[in-house]
Protein backbone atom coordinates (compact mmCIF):
# COMPACT_ATOMS: atom_id res chain seq x y z
CA UNK A 1 0.00 0.00 0.00
CA UNK A 2 1.82 3.75 -1.12
CA UNK A 3 0.19 6.57 0.52
CA UNK A 4 1.17 10.06 0.07
CA UNK A 5 0.37 10.65 3.81
CA UNK A 6 -0.64 7.93 6.52
CA UNK A 7 -1.51 8.78 10.43
CA UNK A 8 0.30 6.61 12.65
CA UNK A 9 -0.62 6.98 16.64
CA UNK A 10 2.11 5.78 19.39
CA UNK A 11 1.78 6.07 22.94
CA UNK A 12 4.01 7.08 25.30
CA UNK A 13 5.07 4.25 26.69
CA UNK A 14 5.83 2.42 23.06
CA UNK A 15 8.36 5.19 23.10
CA UNK A 16 9.43 4.97 26.34
CA UNK A 17 10.12 0.88 26.23
CA UNK A 18 11.74 0.54 23.13
CA UNK A 19 10.75 3.33 20.69
CA UNK A 20 13.78 5.30 18.67
CA UNK A 21 13.85 8.96 19.02
CA UNK A 22 12.87 10.94 15.85
CA UNK A 23 12.51 14.49 14.45
CA UNK A 24 10.87 16.20 11.15
CA UNK A 25 12.00 15.21 8.44
CA UNK A 26 13.13 11.71 9.44
CA UNK A 27 12.96 8.36 7.14
CA UNK A 28 11.81 5.81 9.66
CA UNK A 29 10.77 2.50 9.12
CA UNK A 30 8.14 0.88 11.90
CA UNK A 31 6.17 -2.33 12.39
CA UNK A 32 2.34 -1.09 13.05
CA UNK A 33 -0.90 -3.05 13.26
CA UNK A 34 -4.02 -1.87 11.37
CA UNK A 35 -6.23 0.50 13.44
CA UNK A 36 -8.46 2.88 11.21
CA UNK A 37 -9.89 5.30 13.75
CA UNK A 38 -10.36 8.32 14.00
CA UNK A 39 -8.46 10.65 16.58
CA UNK A 40 -9.67 11.47 20.01
CA UNK A 41 -8.79 14.95 19.53
CA UNK A 42 -7.49 16.17 15.90
CA UNK A 43 -9.04 15.87 12.92
CA UNK A 44 -7.09 13.19 11.54
CA UNK A 45 -8.01 9.54 10.07
CA UNK A 46 -5.47 7.25 12.35
CA UNK A 47 -4.78 4.13 9.71
CA UNK A 48 -1.81 2.35 12.16
CA UNK A 49 -0.78 2.07 15.34
CA UNK A 50 3.03 1.61 16.11
CA UNK A 51 3.45 -1.77 17.75
CA UNK A 52 6.55 -3.25 19.88
CA UNK A 53 5.65 -6.01 21.79
CA UNK A 54 2.97 -8.38 19.32
CA UNK A 55 4.65 -11.22 18.46
CA UNK A 56 1.96 -11.89 16.15
CA UNK A 57 3.68 -10.92 12.90
CA UNK A 58 0.71 -12.14 10.62
CA UNK A 59 -1.32 -8.96 11.64
CA UNK A 60 1.35 -6.87 11.56
CA UNK A 61 2.94 -4.38 8.85
CA UNK A 62 6.33 -2.75 8.43
CA UNK A 63 5.76 0.75 7.19
CA UNK A 64 8.90 3.21 5.81
CA UNK A 65 8.14 6.92 5.27
CA UNK A 66 9.40 10.04 5.87
CA UNK A 67 8.50 12.11 9.30
CA UNK A 68 5.99 14.97 7.92
CA UNK A 69 4.52 16.04 11.25
CA UNK A 70 4.19 14.91 15.14
CA UNK A 71 1.90 16.06 17.11
CA UNK A 72 2.17 15.49 21.07
CA UNK A 73 -1.15 14.69 22.45
CA UNK A 74 -2.38 15.82 26.10
CA UNK A 75 -5.13 14.72 28.47
CA UNK A 76 -6.67 14.62 31.62
CA UNK A 77 -7.38 12.05 33.54
CA UNK A 78 -10.93 11.47 35.60
CA UNK A 79 -13.21 8.69 37.80
CA UNK A 80 -15.75 6.78 35.70
CA UNK A 81 -17.67 3.38 36.79
CA UNK A 82 -16.25 0.37 34.54
CA UNK A 83 -18.10 0.09 31.94
CA UNK A 84 -16.69 -3.77 31.28
CA UNK A 85 -18.94 -4.80 34.01
CA UNK A 86 -17.11 -7.96 34.97
CA UNK A 87 -15.00 -5.66 37.19
CA UNK A 88 -16.78 -3.20 39.69
CA UNK A 89 -14.95 0.36 41.01
CA UNK A 90 -14.20 3.12 38.87
CA UNK A 91 -11.07 3.88 36.72
CA UNK A 92 -9.61 6.37 35.16
CA UNK A 93 -10.93 7.42 31.95
CA UNK A 94 -8.55 9.72 29.44
CA UNK A 95 -9.91 12.96 28.58
CA UNK A 96 -7.93 13.88 25.21
CA UNK A 97 -7.82 17.80 25.59
CA UNK A 98 -5.01 19.51 23.43
CA UNK A 99 -2.47 19.10 20.80
CA UNK A 100 0.71 20.49 19.99
CA UNK A 101 3.13 20.49 17.12
CA UNK A 102 6.68 19.27 17.90
CA UNK A 103 10.07 18.72 16.26
CA UNK A 104 10.86 15.68 17.83
CA UNK A 105 9.73 12.90 19.97
CA UNK A 106 11.48 10.54 22.21
CA UNK A 107 8.26 9.42 24.22
CA UNK A 108 8.99 12.34 27.46
CA UNK A 109 6.58 15.37 27.58
CA UNK A 110 6.28 17.37 30.47
CA UNK A 111 2.78 18.28 31.67
CA UNK A 112 0.89 21.08 29.66
CA UNK A 113 -1.63 23.60 31.24
CA UNK A 114 -1.98 21.24 34.00
CA UNK A 115 -2.38 18.05 31.06
CA UNK A 116 -0.28 14.34 30.70
CA UNK A 117 1.79 13.89 27.45
CA UNK A 118 -0.21 10.22 26.51
CA UNK A 119 0.72 9.91 22.52
CA UNK A 120 2.08 10.54 19.25
CA UNK A 121 0.36 11.53 16.21
CA UNK A 122 2.51 11.53 13.77
CA UNK A 123 2.11 11.95 9.69
CA UNK A 124 4.37 9.86 7.08
CA UNK A 125 4.52 11.65 3.73
CA UNK A 126 5.37 8.77 0.63
CA UNK A 127 4.69 5.97 2.95
CA UNK A 128 4.85 2.35 1.80
CA UNK A 129 3.18 -0.04 4.22
CA UNK A 130 3.17 -4.00 3.69
CA UNK A 131 2.52 -7.23 5.25
CA UNK A 132 5.18 -7.49 8.03
CA UNK A 133 7.21 -11.07 7.61
CA UNK A 134 8.26 -13.21 10.33
CA UNK A 135 11.63 -11.99 10.24
CA UNK A 136 10.97 -8.79 10.56
CA UNK A 137 8.91 -8.84 13.93
CA UNK A 138 11.87 -9.53 16.42
CA UNK A 139 10.12 -8.43 19.63
CA UNK A 140 7.12 -10.28 21.52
Amino acid sequence: MNYKKCVIAIDDWQMQCCGTPFKLGDDVEWILHRHGKKSKLTDNMVEFYYEHHSSEWENLFKATGAVDKIEALFCRYEKRPNEHGNKKGFVNYAIYEKALNVDAADGWHGDVDGLKFVAYEVTLRDCVIVPAKKTEVTFS
